[in-house]
């Protein structure tokens, strides 16, 4: 979002104009364990938050055509669900359903243990991570010190009931509730994210199936984690080097730089953004400058009015058409690929489709969130509840609209629950292959030469 700063640049002042991880905002949706219950909202000013929530919408929503939604039916639609609201919970929700008839991941509505819980960058987990592989509720990832690993829940293990309820069942159950997101890869992820969604420090018991097939019962304390992103750096078999991170943040930058700068000199580099949920566009633009010696168009943004979108009586001002260059030589001139995937989302997906379109990467993995708009601030109401609105919309340096339709990679790689089971990853393997086709293997023979 932007916001106001003591100094700097104005693009170090557009902070998280693309979206600052937005998955937290599917997933941070349990209270905070040290919350205390707030003083109810009085009907009149929920009645004044409802208005002044569509209102904002109506006179700062990117797309004066809504999306293709009737926003003035909406109005008349909710209106009275939220005279009938008989608590904040209930009237919180209703207007998150109201910003939700939007499909679009990017303007929604947060109660005042949402919004807290989002700043503080942490949500409440299972210790795993859960995704639709072939139709199915897979386990991907597992925390190793979490009590799920204690309990021997494994990457590749299935899903089977939550609480008793058939997985199919209890997922139908969300849909049902749930409006279409910006796309169909971000809205399976929102109703995924809620299969397993509950307050800190309560149990959630499941059905799991074995990597052998059998069956065993587990059940999982949730409890509160940090999404605070950091670099993660490795050099892989065929001695290129692989570079993740989670989120465009600005304490990633300075790491980000001390990595590159460690593999300078490397044949070739893989940066893994296939859980990267977006952050700050100074972030991504400076990480990205460290790929160039020429000043380089690299992404392009639309506003409602057609123009620059500006702030702060006119201080800080938004460029239709964002460059990146590094003076003097990049820190990497190698060979690169980008790794991505649904959970690619906001800023992440403006970086890949920049060094897609620019030819400066690879890209490899599958399709991305699609999830790609502006939320220039956020707007507090009465009461603490957060509204964002998405003001920008996104297209890649040949003009590409990403809202909706995400990246399409250059090599697509769709993992199934076989890999996880073997602790195979098929878009790395493949990541290192192409590094080779680019040229990396001529790089490896001379620096081993």
């Amino acid at each position: 979002m932007i916001k106001p700063g003591s100094s700097g640049s104005v693009l170090r002042r557009c902070r998280g104009l693309v979206c600052a991880l937005f998955l937290i905002a599917f997933l941070s949706c349990s209270p905070s364990p040290a919350s205390a219950a707030p003083q109810e909202l009085s009907p009149q000013t929920r009645a004044q938050v409802f208005d002044r929530v569509w209102k904002e919408i109506h006179e700062h929503y990117y797309d004066p055509a809504f999306n293709g939604v009737n926003w003035d039916d909406v109005r008349a639609t909710y209106l009275p669900q939220v005279k009938a609201a008989q608590s904040d919970r209930e009237f919180y929700e209703l207007l998150n359903e109201m910003t939700g008839e939007l499909h679009d991941a990017h303007t929604r509505f947060s109660s005042p243990e949402q919004w807290s819980n989002s700043r503080k960058q942490q949500h409440v987990s299972t210790g795993f991570s859960v995704d639709d592989i072939d139709g199915n509720a897979v386990i991907t990832a597992v925390t190793p010190s979490s009590s799920a690993a204690a309990q021997g829940i494994e990457p590749g293990m299935t899903i089977l009931s939550v609480d008793g309820k058939p997985v199919a069942e209890r997922l139908a159950e969300i849909n049902a509730r749930r409006l279409a997101s910006s796309s169909d890869r971000a809205t399976r992820m929102m109703i995924y994210s809620r299969l397993l969604a509950g307050s800190p420090g309560s149990t959630v018991k499941l059905g799991l199936r074995r990597l052998d097939d059998s069956t065993f019962e587990a059940s999982i304390v949730r409890h509160v984690i940090s999404t605070v992103p950091d670099v993660a750096t490795d050099v892989l078999p065929l001695g290129y080097a692989y570079i993740r991170f989670d989120g465009f943040q600005p304490h990633i930058t300075s790491q980000f730089r001390r990595a590159l700068t460690r593999f300078r000199n490397s044949p070739g580099i893989v940066i893994d953004l296939r859980r990267n949920g977006g952050g700050d566009l100074s972030v991504l633009l400076s990480i990205a400058g460290y790929f160039f010696d020429n000043k380089t168009l690299f992404a392009q943004d639309s506003t409602r009015s057609g123009k620059p979108l500006t702030q702060f009586a006119g201080l800080l001002r938004l460029p239709l058409k964002l460059y990146v260059a590094r003076s003097g030589h990049p820190i990497y001139s190698g060979p690169v690929v980008v790794l991505v995937g649904p959970r690619s989302a906001s800023s992440s997906e403006v970086f890949a489709a920049g060094m897609q379109d620019t030819q400066r990467a690879r890209i490899v993995g599958s399709a991305t969130c699609g999830c790609v708009l502006g939320i220039a601030k956020p707007r507090t109401m009465k009461g603490g509840g957060v509204l964002e609105i998405s003001e920008v919309a996104w297209f890649s340096p040949k003009g590409r609209r990403l809202e909706g339709t995400g990246i399409t990679p250059d090599e697509e790689i769709l993992p199934t629950a076989s890999d996880f089971r073997m602790k195979r990853d098929p878009a790395l393997l493949q990541a290192e292959q192409v590094l080779r086709q680019m040229g990396g293997e001529r790089r490896i023979a001379r620096q081993y030469k």
